[in-house]
Parts: C-alpha cells; structure tokens; sequence
C-alpha cells in the first residue's frame, strides 16, 4: 500500500493514506515513510497528521488511566521475535507503569495475552486493573474494566485494546460508574 501510494504521488496524483487511529501509532506512518526513504521515492513529500490514538480514546472511557508516566507496547510478533516483545512487557511491568497493549491477539497467535498477563503477574498485583476496549468508537463499542489475574485471553481478538494498570491505578465505582485513573502524584 505504502509503495502505491507513493508511486501514484510520484506521479502527480493527490494522496491520501488512511489508517484507524493515530497513523504514527502502530499504523501507516512508519510503513509510509519507511518505504518513502528508498531512494526511488526520495522526493516525495510526506506529511503525517495525527489522529486519536486506540490507547488514548480508550482511557477516555473509563477516566484517565494513562495519567502518568506510561508505555505503549503491540504484542505482534510478526515484525519482530517474541522475545522481545516478553523483555519489554517483563520492563514495563518491572517499572511500575500503566501500559496500553496494541494488537493483542489473532486467529492464529492466541497465546500471547496469556502469556502477558504471565509476565505482568511477576511484577503486579492479581487485583491490578486491566482495561479492555473493543471497538471503541465503533458501532460494537465495549469497555469493560476486569482485575489482572481474571484476564480472560478467549475474549481478546484484535478489535481490542488493554490498558494494563501500574500499581497505583485506582478504580472508583458509583452511581456514575465505572472511572479510573492514574495518579499524577507517585509515593517518594
């Protein structure tokens, strides 16, 4: 797709790539411009604008859980070997910050929330919250708020977005609902 685009802009046509989201975040950015930086397409204009990251339209359902220092991370293994991305999750976790996980699971990759929650569980709390958003913005919108340790990996497909709690995230229920958040302030 990045390679048409850009050879229908090498030759005067007006282009637009279109991905979901924020096209910097896990989407078309990165594909375009990577494919752009080959010398064929060396004097093509690029310009990214940005959009609504998944991670950040979906912790505006449920309040601010991103409201601290946090990390955004894909499960994807098919740009890069799995051990990296273990080592990542085994970091972020380590460090105590909330993380949004893009591309969670597949048809034919279901073991990877498992094995996510695994790793975080070496480092969190079984109650930590995990935020679970499919569709979000989409006609099946669902967001539902679940404790680590009862993260279900058979109700993760890759309509979905995690947002995977630090220690201090705090979820608040009342007649108003569910809300989370993570505290600006963090404990010396």
């Amino acid at each position: 797709r990045a390679a048409m685009a850009l050879d229908l802009a090498k030759n005067g046509a007006r282009v637009a790539v279109v991905s979901s989201g924020d096209p910097g975040v896990f989407a078309m950015a990165a594909a375009v411009l990577e494919v752009a930086a080959e010398e064929q397409w060396r004097g093509v204009p690029v310009r990214v604008l940005p959009g609504m990251t998944a991670a950040n339209a979906v912790a505006s359902r449920v309040g601010a859980p991103l409201g601290h220092d946090y990390a955004v991370l894909s499960l994807s293994d098919r740009l890069k070997p799995w051990d990296v991305v273990a080592q990542r999750i085994s970091a972020v976790a380590s460090a105590d910050m909330a993380f949004a996980v893009y591309n969670p699971a597949s048809k034919s990759r279901t073991w990877r929330v498992a094995a996510m929650r695994d790793l975080v569980l070496e480092h969190r709390s079984p109650d930590t919250p995990v935020i679970i958003g499919r569709e979000v913005a989409g006609a099946q919108e669902s967001v539902r708020v679940v404790r680590l340790a009862d993260l279900d990996p058979a109700e993760i497909d890759m309509r979905c977005l995690l947002i995977v709690g630090s220690s201090m995230t705090t979820v608040v229920e009342n007649e108003h609902g569910t809300r989370v958040f993570t505290p600006r302030r963090y404990p010396g």
